[in-house]
């Protein structure tokens, strides 16, 4: 995964941060409005485009943005080591791979 942050989808987020690790009520709404309303600009040589409304990405530079990315992924890992996949994560940098003998790589591939 590349930018991880940035793929973060806030109505994914948060139906997981409901079902997986049972969050609800004012502190789901909490975690809704860190996430919401958020919007991006770019600037450059003195220049700034027009505010665009963000609809994914987790902020990157608070507290909360790797935490919120390890829960968000979380179940990425569980399916890949259900089927037999290696994972490695840190923060934001997520690698999968298998392994298998040479004459077994179609079957891994599967």
């Amino acid at each position: 995964m590349s930018a991880a942050f940035d793929t973060v989808d806030f109505q994914i987020l948060l139906h997981r941060l409901k079902v997986s690790y049972g969050l609800d009520g004012q502190v789901l709404q909490w975690f809704q409005s860190f996430l919401s309303d958020r919007t991006q600009i770019v600037s450059f040589a003195g220049c700034r485009s027009s505010p665009s409304k963000l609809d994914c990405k987790v902020p990157q530079g608070s507290v909360l943005g790797p935490l919120l990315f390890v829960l968000y992924a979380a179940d990425v890992m569980k399916i890949a080591l259900q089927h037999g996949v290696n994972i490695h994560a840190y923060a934001d940098d997520m690698q999968t791979y298998a392994s298998c003998q040479a004459a077994d790589q179609q079957s891994a591939i599967k």
